[in-house]
């Protein structure tokens, strides 16, 4: 079980409430907490960060624009910064939590598909996403090593996986298992014979229906993924641009760094300097 990190007193909410663009992600404080009394809490101007829960037991009422919603075991919550948020609920509740900011938030949780928060996202409860909260909880106390890139990456994982979940939820999408087989293996080599194949349509069919439905081309959404990946990667690694090409499915380093100039306008080199300044 993680160790508890919860702050009850002002001073040390508003030392950790801040907003920061040093890191593309950063925790600002994370940890669980388990009702064993009726509580509530409201925070009439929200914080300066985003505010990301994950209820493991019970449930809790929410009150989001003059509204009232309940989350249940299994579902997120995710509060925007400075907007203000109300909630309580009775015994036994359990829930993990984490509040982040950093330069690549809010743009990561828009290609999420998370554009209107507040919000709650219904789930299934899930040791593998407890655990994975708990592993980001843990190096966040122990704060070894390379702390903020680990819990920026087990982050990204966390919301990767509610975005994909939410993915999974849309039944009617026509093209939902050749998305999904996209996403899992972006980085490597896809056709577009294979990706028709999955949905039981002809090349052109498939390439017409792919863009109505994402606004893109496969191999325009595929590139856009690799990309994404590739920018993850140069701002939260030391990993060298050849080994980054290869990483995100390009054997030619230089054919990398071009296309990655031509859809980002900066180099991968320029891009990580500018980065890290």
């Amino acid at each position: 079980m993680a160790r508890v990190l919860r702050y009850n007193d002002d001073c040390n909410l508003i030392f950790n409430d801040k907003k920061s663009d040093e890191f593309p992600l950063l925790i600002n404080t994370s940890g669980y907490y388990e009702a064993t009394l009726p509580f509530e809490t409201y925070n009439s101007i929200g914080r300066n960060d985003y505010y990301l829960m994950y209820i493991t037991n019970g449930q809790i009422n929410f009150e989001i624009d003059d509204s009232l919603h309940i989350a249940k075991c299994g579902d997120f919550v995710i509060f925007p910064p400075n907007h203000k948020y109300k909630y309580a609920a009775n015994p036994p509740t359990y829930y993990l939590y984490v509040h982040f900011t950093g330069s690549y938030a809010d743009r990561f949780l828009k290609e999420c598909g998370f554009n209107d928060l507040p919000c709650i996202i219904s789930g299934e409860f899930s040791t593998e996403m407890q655990s994975k909260f708990n592993k980001l909880i843990d190096t966040f106390l122990y704060n070894e090593p390379l702390a903020i890139q680990n819990c920026a990456s087990v982050l990204q994982e966390i919301i990767l996986d509610i975005a994909m979940g939410e993915l999974d939820k849309r039944d009617n999408s026509p093209l939902k298992n050749s998305l999904k087989y996209i996403h899992d293996f972006y980085t490597g080599k896809i056709d577009i014979p294979y990706l028709a194949k999955i949905e039981n349509l002809s090349n052109s069919r498939y390439v017409t229906n792919f863009k109505k439905q994402t606004g893109k081309s496969p191999n325009e959404y595929i590139i856009d993924l690799r990309l994404q990946l590739a920018k993850s990667l140069l701002e939260n690694t030391n990993m060298s641009i050849k080994q980054i090409s290869e990483r995100v499915g390009y054997t030619d380093q230089y054919f990398f760094s071009r296309l990655f100039k031509k859809h980002i306008g900066v180099s991968p080199q320029k891009y990580r300097k500018e980065k890290l300044l």
